[in-house]
Order: C-alpha cells, then structure tokens, then sequence
C-alpha cells in the first residue's frame, strides 16, 4: 500500500484532519536530511512537522527534555545526566511545569514506567521525522483522531488479527507511545498530556495513535469489515 493510498483512506474516507507523522531511527546520522539543529522537546519538534511539514533528523544534544531521549534511544539509560544533573531535572518537573506535586510522587511515577513500558537496550544517534511519505522505510507512524476514527482502525487491527492494543493515560506521552510502537512493534494509543496537546495542537475530541506501518496496513485492509 502506498502513501496516495493510505492518505486517501485515512484522510478522504476516515476524515483524519491531521498530517500523518512517520519517525525512524537511525545508527548514524542520515545523509541527505537536514539536521533539526535547535534546542526544544520532541513533541514540539512533531509540532512543526504538523504545522509546517518539515522533514529533518534531530540528536541527542538537540533535546532538553529527558523523556524524548529515552523514549526514542537517542539515551536509554539516561548517561548523559549525572546525579546533579538528574536531582534539577526532577525539581524542574515539579517545581517549574508542575508535573508532579512532589518529586517523591515524580519518582513513584518513574518507577511505574519502568514497570509498564519497556526500554531501549541499544542507542541510536538520531532520530527522523517528518510527514508520511517524506521519511524512507519508517519505523513507526502517529495519527491523530478522535475517538471513532481510532476506534476504527484499532477495532480492524484486532479484528483481523484477534488481540487487544493498549491504551495509556498519565504523563509523558512519547514513553507511553514510543518504545511499545518501536520496541514491541505494537499499535498503542493515548490521551496524551498536556505538554503533547499543546505541541501538536490537538482539540479537546482527539487522540494519539502510534503504529507500524505494517500494523496500520493490516488496519487499514480490514476497515471496510468492521464499519
């Protein structure tokens, strides 16, 4: 299935308003894509695919958010930041953008994504992203829609296939989305939360959705059986 065609079921007959964005990791730096180049958190870099369709690679230094990088592997095991570094880390989220109330909460919640989701055991350099169709063989796609639109396309995946995808509410939406999509090669929705609402611009009625691309075709191939 080709990008005119997933674009074509996606956006003329699901009514999916927003870009499709498509992420693939990479072991080097890739040649031919310009580098991000700034310093900003991923999800406002997605952002900018979204409202500017931008195509670029981004590096660990680009990054000033600890999630983003280990999320994506760009730092599984956080080496970059020593104890200091990880104690202002932990008073910026509570104190600063109030994520937390305290950091006692903060490092509970921390120790319930070690439990649930899992991790990169191997670093890449960079990450790609930019529009569907934009990226070569990506790893893992992310659309946006409101809730029958994702209930349509995961209801075809399970359909087809007969398991269940898991959905996540709480804070750090690229944890809770990306290393199931990347690591586990599984579709996975959330709520999101409010630092992704409000970089990708999402209205009150829309959700996440990151998948494989080959999880989506499957999704897309069974639509017309579950509509």
């Amino acid at each position: 299935m080709d990008t005119k065609a997933i674009n074509s079921i996606l956006h003329d007959t699901l009514g999916i308003k927003k870009e499709i964005i498509a992420l693939k990791l990479a072991k080097k730096k890739p040649a031919g894509i310009r580098e991000y180049g700034e310093l900003n958190n991923i999800c406002y870099m997605m952002g900018e695919v979204l409202e500017e369709k931008k195509t670029f690679y981004t590096i660990l230094k680009d990054h000033v958010c600890t999630l983003g990088c280990a999320a994506t592997g760009l730092d599984p095991a956080l080496r970059q930041m020593d104890d200091t570094a990880q104690k202002e880390n932990e008073e910026y989220h509570v104190t600063t953008v109030n994520i937390f109330p305290t950091e006692e909460i903060q490092a509970w919640a921390e120790h319930e994504a070690d439990i649930l989701f899992p991790k990169f055991h191997e670093t890449y350099e960079a990450v790609i992203m930019g529009p569907l169709g934009d990226v070569p063989e990506p790893d893992v796609l992310l659309l946006f829609g409101i809730p029958e639109q994702i209930h349509l396309l995961t209801r075809a995946y399970c359909y087809a296939v007969g398991t269940f995808i898991k959905g996540y509410a709480g804070m750090g939406a690229c944890r809770m989305l990306l290393p199931l999509a990347f690591i586990n090669k599984e579709p996975v929705f959330t709520i999101s939360d409010r630092a992704w609402r409000r970089a990708l611009t999402l209205a009150p009625d829309e959700l996440t959705l990151a998948t494989p691309p080959d999880k989506l075709f499957i999704m897309l191939e069974n639509l017309d059986k579950v509509r």
